[in-house]
């Protein structure tokens, strides 16, 4: 239980990160309205099943995309580069996808890592020490970028820029002057609010408190069971471009409604109802949101970490009866 708290309070705080990202790019956003670039997609390339990045940024004046992978620890600075590094080459090798999803060309691309400003300078060291022994050719036009958020003192969005190795101070900086401007040394402060409930890699049960708040609302506003609902709905609420920002929400959207289902039914917060065919049933008690909503939070943890100790258990078992009584095959 302790392990899955942290996993889930870890996975809560990189979802915050990228909500700053968003924000900081999104239709009431000074870097939207004044200079074009708005945020298009999250995760994108998540769906073919290979390295992406968290945010997509795209500019359609100047048809300039800026890729971010947001890290919230630094406790494996090499690892968070060499994956972005990765990443960075699926992009480019997805370039004609991508512009087939966007729907309009993509001239020219960043990639940037986005810190929380106390985890910056070990990220920063390890790119300085990479490019300074010859790991990461400086002469590139397109060096990792880095972006730090204050997220203590009004969540503020930076571009970092003091990058020893690099000797052009350039280097450190957007192509844009303007965007370079604007997170500048001040920093830009977030102003816009989020609208989107989840990412692709958000938490199981951050999505499904999220689907469960919404199956409660709905039927109290339609005076209707308070816990049945239907997999169409289900599907309707995670397919749809507000909810869930990528551009292939139909196709994710049905995934994460799919796996909603399947693990409720596995965990015993779901059942099916007999005799009405995609019609499902909260099995948990309370008759307000709050108490159904904690119900179903509290029995997910519960449940999850009692069928991962039973796994684990069932291994250990395994593993210690191949080591008393080995296979004779290995004998031959």
């Amino acid at each position: 239980m302790e392990a899955f708290e942290k996993h889930f309070e870890r996975t809560g705080y990189h979802d915050k990160l990228v909500d700053i990202c968003i924000s900081a790019f999104g239709p009431e956003s000074k870097c939207c309205t004044e200079l074009a670039y708005a945020f298009v997609s999250s995760e994108p390339l998540i769906e073919l099943g290979v390295k992406n990045f968290d945010v997509l940024i795209y500019n359609e004046r100047i048809k300039h995309a800026i890729f971010v992978e947001c890290k919230t620890s630094t406790s494996k600075p090499g690892k968070y580069i060499s994956d972005a590094y990765e990443a960075k080459m699926k992009v480019i090798g997805n370039q004609k996808y991508l512009e087939d999803m966007l729907g309009d060309e993509i001239r020219t691309m960043e990639f940037v890592l986005c810190i929380p400003s106390e985890n910056v300078d070990s990220i920063v060291r390890e790119l300085e020490r990479r490019e300074a022994k010859g790991e990461i050719d400086v002469a590139s036009d397109d060096l990792l970028l880095i972006w730090q958020v204050n997220m203590f003192i009004g969540q503020t969005l930076q571009l970092f820029t003091r990058i020893k190795s690099r000797k052009d101070p350039y280097k450190s900086q957007h192509n844009d002057n303007n965007l370079t401007r604007m997170l500048g040394s001040d920093g830009y402060k977030v102003k816009s609010e989020v609208l989107l409930k989840f990412y692709p890699s958000s938490h199981p049960l951050s999505i499904g408190s999220k689907i469960v708040t919404e199956i409660i609302k709905n039927n109290i506003r339609d005076d209707a069971s308070l816990k049945e609902f239907s997999i169409n709905s289900v599907e309707q609420f995670c397919k749809s471009p507000t909810n869930l920002a990528h551009y292939a929400c139909d196709t994710i959207g049905k995934k994460i409604s799919d796996h909603f289902i399947g693990e409720g039914e596995a965990l015993g917060l779901i059942e099916s109802i007999g005799g009405r065919e995609g019609w499902f049933r909260l099995k948990l008690e309370g008759k307000r949101l709050n108490t159904v909503l904690n119900n179903y939070k509290e029995g997910y943890k519960k449940t999850f970490s009692t069928s991962k100790t039973k796994e684990k258990a069932a291994k250990q078992v395994i593993e210690e009866h191949h080591k008393e009584y080995p296979d004779l095959s290995t004998y031959g």
